[in-house]
């Protein structure tokens, strides 16, 4: 009896050891099924461009690790993360919107580089001395801008007369210049010139035979490409002939000032000046901002006075306006 009982309890012993083996698996299988689609979920959540965190739709602030906050904007469809800084941590005296005009003082900072015009010697523009000066991007732009015109007319005739000046050679300048009150409305006190940025100039007609022309009615039949087109390079007329109660300059058509995109585009379209526009943008903000589009390029423009936001990630510009205030320019 024993014999055949002994048998009989193995085969037992081994059914129940066979099943639990096999309840156990099927639990493995299942939390690691389960773990695999929450890990799924979870990626897929982190790489959808359009979570925001925080989702608050209420904007509110959320302390980052370093110290700043990030902020959601609206409306929900446009969403994007901004992060706060204090505006001490950005330069109250650089950007392409800095505005100086007759209330409105500027000196260059000792650490903004100027590119000598002459020592770059570029073939598509000439120049009236040897020490015209610009800041690297607008250098970069006026390049662009008269490559595209010599490309499609085989010449370009611009010639740069007057790029920066310090406030010595704007002295020198204003005295010479100055003789009636009359000419007083053309150019401005030393400190108080457009020339002070490093984003300004005066132009010529410089033709193949050697002769110069005044920027005026001319130009626009000599080089009308330009004059349809430099808006697009990020360039503006600084002081249109309709805007001398504004400005305090009662008109040069041969002025330009680099802004950078989108602003040029927007200031010349709506036929602004540079005061007009500075002053509309104060009323956008991070979470409402002027939209722009320049071709296929979007932007997103907002105006800051006492924190700065600035997307987390992406491209984008601070600008100082040189009164208290910055500009961000986002391309999406």
């Amino acid at each position: 009896m024993a014999n055949s009982f002994k048998p009989s309890y193995r085969r037992k012993k081994a059914v129940m050891s066979t099943s639990v083996k096999v309840i156990i698996i099927l639990l493995v299988v299942l939390v690691l099924t389960l773990s695999a689609f929450l890990i799924k979920i979870a990626v897929e959540k982190a790489l959808d461009p359009g979570i925001v965190y925080p989702p608050d739709e209420t904007g509110s602030l959320v302390t980052a690790a370093d110290g700043t906050d990030d902020v959601t904007t609206a409306p929900e469809e446009e969403k994007f993360v901004v992060r706060s800084y204090d505006k001490s941590k950005f330069d109250a005296k650089a950007g392409t919107l800095l505005l100086v005009n007759r209330e409105t003082a500027y000196t260059l900072p000792e650490t903004q580089k100027l590119v000598n015009l002459y020592e770059e010697k570029h073939e598509n523009f000439s120049l009236a001395t040897i020490s015209e000066q610009l800041t690297r991007e607008a250098y970069e732009a006026l390049c662009k801008m008269t490559d595209a015109y010599a490309e499609r007319t085989g010449f370009c005739p611009l010639m740069v007369t007057s790029a920066y000046r310090d406030e010595a050679q704007q002295k020198k300048y204003y005295d010479e210049y100055v003789v009636n009150e009359s000419d007083k409305d053309y150019v401005e006190l030393p400190g108080y010139s457009d020339h002070h940025t490093g984003l300004a100039f005066d132009v010529k007609i410089y033709d193949k035979d050697g002769a110069s022309f005044s920027y005026g009615r001319y130009a626009t039949e000599k080089v009308g490409w330009i004059v349809e087109n430099y808006k697009y390079y990020g360039f503006i007329m600084r002081y249109p002939a309709n805007k001398g109660s504004i400005t305090g300059i009662d008109g040069e058509s041969n002025h330009f000032r680099y802004v950078g995109l989108p602003h040029s585009v927007y200031i010349t379209e709506k036929n602004m000046c540079l005061e007009e526009y500075l002053t509309f943008i104060k009323n956008y903000t991070y979470d409402d901002p002027l939209e722009v589009t320049v071709d296929n390029d979007e932007y997103a423009v907002w105006y800051c006075k006492d924190a700065v936001y600035v997307p987390k990630d992406g491209d984008y510009t601070v600008s100082s306006d040189n009164s208290g205030g910055f500009i961000v320019t986002y391309r999406k």
